[in-house]
């Protein structure tokens, strides 16, 4: 919910090298990020610094020195490291790619972050520095240790042999500084496995069972080939945990860290966090047992009980104080309760027991987003659902469902084209459906409402079962997140007032504060354990602007580096419940959002959406409805609102609709499911000719303009078949429906036949965008050199290059005409086909851009 944002009102330039770089080529930039799957392998990468000169280079902050080039390991880890002799002494330094300042990477491997600070101890030593290409962690084996997961299984990964310490294929990160290291992997054979913690390439600092020193081998099981297996390390306790996707066998303790109830057929473990009460217990099997103080590294003030027994499937209740309180953490509860259920959810498999392969992604600007509801989408017979499945979790993947003819369900997305389904809330919460579930109770349950079991195990399988069946048919799913609030303070308040902000930032009375660390901790587990355990490819996130930036990135960078080869998408409302907050300059804005550059963060551009369609439940119309002073924002947005100077900075003005670092990081859309859908809108504001007539061009205009502006593009369920809220003119409860009955969002598929010319046009315009490189642009850099927008009066034309290596060789002309009259455009030399118009797919010469339309001209 929470649709409508407010109204729009490097160190040293990182260092002097990085300033001289940048005024040599007459630009103010930063360097280009690069995702893990697009990234284009480093020719070389350098340690610039301070102690340059100490090691024989010219000069201090040297891209370009080769003493201070690193070497490119051959072990098949892609890492790339060097050992160096430096003084004692105090210094400073970062990664640089390519010899050069245009790629470098400081602290917590943030895209032209802070200088990485270097104490070497009296006496002077070697210091080993390692770089990762994926994550763009830089470090040395000073400030951080070198940590592998060295065992029997390493030959399998392609290190030379196993039990390899010097493999940095199973190298353990602790990228956000937190003191835990990581690393996660699908390449594991099934089988059982031994492993230890080798410390600084060697096993002359080893840690074995429970920490101690060259200790026993630790054994672990990988269920089947695929499983994810994580690996995490205590630096302070020197404990190696392995979690695979069976965390209760082979003989693996429960996960470091891990809060909640940790399950193993010979006992479970309960976690809770209590700053404020040590009378802390938890009853299980009708048995009570007090939980005592436990040191967890990254945690505190938690508390923790060890259950001998097998408790799989069993309730259990935590008391804090004389408060009866949920846990946090569950994985399963009973519904209408405060209870628990004692279950391994990573160790329920989907149907048929192996996850498909992830939906390939190249880029995340290749991504078209399609927001649904879990019941909306098939509640409604038309869907062509089984009854049991309608408004269910598997009633989304049903193939083979049609109506009139015509594909429903699974089958009508794979048509359309889409990439990737937004689902809104689908974790545990208060209210009864027909409702949006923007008021969530336990974050890490699947919804009773939207399952057809009532068992635990089965109740898990089905969402596991839902997303591989989207991963089956190459879509992604992406969940609608809701962590800035919870149903009441009734939900958490019974352990610790601590959950909650002083002031009302959601406009529910009950907005969660992540400015506790313990909060914003437990956030980011759930966010983990979503992606490892159920699968998921990222999050939306409800009013992402209560959250605090630094906060937000670092969960993200805590996901990417986790889950690097899964390409999530994140992204979220850059806005709070429309109240003052006393931390503005702290919280995800427009203004903060190049700050979320490193973890791929992106937000909802509400000022591209305003300046297309005016407000949200006004008659208002904006550029599509001819508003000739909204062209100058429409043309920022088509080019992806990019920022003015290429930085990862903070902007000074909060809401400068000019604020994103990669076109990632800007998500735009005309309709969601708050207010008005398009439509809506349109008939609201009174337009006439109806679907065949100005009124659905307008329609059209306005999601063409969605779907060829750079960005990632989003859109709403039903909106491409003009799904209309409003009932008997009722358009009040439209802009607002969130708790309204079926009659109002449930999609009615006989839509579909009747507005086929406008369900065309949006599979056309996704199947164009898909196959046009220069509409999906990967960078501020190739927004910058690639594309060339200007305005015309009211028209917007955008000139562009689809290849990096020919920049100004144009091949796509893009135009946006709000106008009541054909206008003539100029195009670039060569000959030119018209193939998009305000119908859809064309095949034309000319070069006449129609009214009311989005235009596409590509190079012959």
């Amino acid at each position: 919910m929470h649709g409508t944002p407010p109204p729009l009102r490097r160190r040293r330039a990182t260092t002097l090298s990085a300033a001289v770089a940048a005024g040599a080529l007459g630009l103010t930039l930063v360097p280009a990020l690069h995702t893990p799957a697009q990234a284009v392998a480093p020719t070389a990468v350098s340690v610039p610094g301070t102690f340059n000169s100490e090691i024989g280079c010219p000069g201090d902050w040297a891209t370009d020195c080769d003493q201070a080039q690193l070497t490119a390991r051959t072990d098949g880890s892609g890492a790339w490291s060097k050992t160096l002799t430096l003084p004692a002494g105090s210094y400073a330094y970062k990664a640089a790619i390519n010899k050069s300042w245009n790629e470098n990477y400081g602290a917590k491997a943030q895209p032209a972050g802070a200088d990485i600070p270097l104490t070497v101890p009296a006496g002077g030593r070697k210091v080993t520095f390692v770089y990762d290409p994926v994550t763009h962690w830089i470090t040395d084996d000073i400030n951080h240790k070198i940590v592998t997961a060295g065992g029997s299984f390493q030959s399998e990964l392609g290190c030379a042999a196993d039990w390899a310490p010097d493999c940095l294929t199973s190298w353990l990160k602790d990228i956000d500084g937190d003191g835990t290291y990581t690393w996660s992997t699908t390449a594991i054979p099934a089988g059982t496995h031994k492993v230890k913690a080798a410390i600084g390439q060697s096993w002359a600092e080893s840690y074995g069972q429970g920490g101690s020193p060259g200790g026993a081998d630790i054994s672990f099981t990988v269920p089947q080939s695929g499983s994810t297996t994580e690996f995490r390390y205590n630096s302070s306790s020197h404990v190696l945990t392995v979690q695979t996707g069976s965390s209760g066998g082979g003989g693996s303790e429960p996960a470091a860290g891990t809060l909640g109830a940790t399950y193993t057929p010979a006992r479970t473990t309960f976690r809770i966090w209590s700053p404020d009460s040590s009378a802390v217990s938890v009853t299980v099997g009708g048995q009570s047992h007090s939980l005592k103080p436990v040191a967890l590294a990254g945690y505190t003030d938690v508390y923790e009980a060890v259950v001998s027994g097998d408790w799989k499937n069993q309730a259990y209740q935590f008391r804090v104080g004389s408060n009866t309180v949920r846990d946090p953490y569950a994985r399963m509860v009973r519904p209408g309760t405060t209870e628990g259920v004692v279950l391994d959810t990573a160790a329920v498999r989907p149907t048929g027991g192996t996850w498909a392969p992830t939906p390939p992604a190249v880029r995340r600007e290749d991504a078209v987003v399609y927001e649904m509801s879990v019941r909306n989408f098939t509640i409604d017979a038309s869907s062509g659902v089984d009854s049991a499945k309608r408004g269910k979790f598997l009633g989304l993947v049903q193939g083979g469902t049609t109506h009139n003819g015509a594909k429903t369900g699974i089958d009508h997305l794979k048509e359309l084209g889409v990439t990737h389904v937004q689902l809104l809330p689908s974790f545990d919460f208060n209210s009864k459906v027909p409702n949006w579930g923007y008021d969530p109770v336990n974050y890490n349950v699947p919804e009773e409402q939207f399952s057809q079991f009532t068992a635990p195990e089965d109740r898990v399988r089905e969402f596991k079962d839902m997303v591989n069946e989207f991963h089956k048919n190459g879509i992604r799913v992406l969940m609608d997140v809701v962590y800035n609030h919870t149903y009441s303070k009734d939900a958490l308040q019974g352990i610790t007032g601590k959950y909650y902000t002083q002031n009302d930032l959601s406009a529910t009375g009950n907005s969660i504060d992540d400015g506790n660390p313990m909060v914003s901790r437990m956030i980011r587990d759930s966010l983990e354990s979503w992606v490892r355990d159920y699968n998921i490819d990222g999050f939306r996130f409800d009013l992402l602007g209560i959250h605090h930036h630094k906060n937000v990135d670092d969960w993200a960078r805590h996901l990417n580096a986790a889950f690097p080869d899964r390409m999530l998408q994140i992204h979220g409302e850059p806005w709070s419940g429309g109240v003052s907050d006393p931390l503005e300059p702290q919280k995800v804005r427009y203004g903060t959002t190049p700050t979320l550059a490193g973890g791929h963060v992106g937000v909802f551009n509400g000022a591209y959406r305003d300046a297309i369609k005016g407000g949200t439940r006004d008659r208002n119309l904006g550029y599509m409805g001819g508003s000739a002073s909204n062209a100058a924002a429409v043309a920022t947005g088509m080019r992806g609102s990019p920022l003015a100077v290429k930085s990862t900075a903070p902007l000074s003005d909060p809401w400068n609709p000019a604020f994103a670092y990669d076109p990632e990081q800007t998500i735009n859309y005309v309709s969601a499911h708050d207010d008005l859908n398009l439509w809506d809108k349109i008939t609201y504001s009174g337009v006439s000719g109806g679907p065949s007539g100005r009124a659905g061009q307008m329609d059209r205009f306005g999601v063409g303009m969605v779907l060829t502006s750079q960005g990632i593009p989003f859109i709403h369920e039903g909106d491409e078949f003009l799904h209309s809220k409003v009932v008997g003119g009722d358009y009040e409860t439209a802009k607002n429906s969130y708790e309204a009955p079926d009659s109002v969002n449930a999609i009615q598929w006989g839509e579909k036949t009747t507005h086929a010319a406008t369900f065309r046009y949006y599979k056309d315009a996704i199947a164009l965008r898909k196959s046009t490189p220069a509409l999906r642009l990967p960078s501020w850099d190739a927004v910058k050199a690639q594309a060339v927008t200007r305005t015309d009066g009211q028209v917007v034309i955008s000139t562009l290059s689809s290849r990096e290596s020919a920049p100004t060789d144009h091949d796509t002309v893009v135009v946006y005409n709000p106008t009541g009259s054909t206008y003539d455009v100029s195009l670039p030399a060569g000959s030119w086909t018209k193939v998009l118009d305000s119908t859809g797919a064309v095949s034309a010469t000319g070069s006449a851009a129609g009214s009311l339309a989005v235009t596409v001209f590509k190079k012959s």
